[in-house]
């Protein structure tokens, strides 16, 4: 499952894969543990998750060239 979490430090909403504990926001590096987060979103595939968040970014006035990173996903 992958969720939509905003970073507490920086205020960038970000993508991050449940499987893991803890996400590293790309804009400030800051590492934060994914339960203590508010969630925007919920998707099953990277795919959802990218349109979601192209949605949700539209939706605050970012646009929709949103491009996510997934360093950190097993394939």
């Amino acid at each position: 499952m992958y969720v939509i979490v905003r970073c507490p430090s920086c205020g960038d909403l970000m993508l991050a894969n449940t499987v893991y504990q803890t996400r590293s926001c790309s804009n400030c590096n800051h590492r934060v543990m994914l339960r203590t987060l508010r969630v925007y979103g919920k998707a099953k595939t990277p795919g959802e998750a990218t349109e979601l968040m192209k949605r949700i970014k539209a939706k605050e006035g970012g646009g929709e060239d949103y491009t996510p990173t997934f360093r950190h996903l097993k394939p």
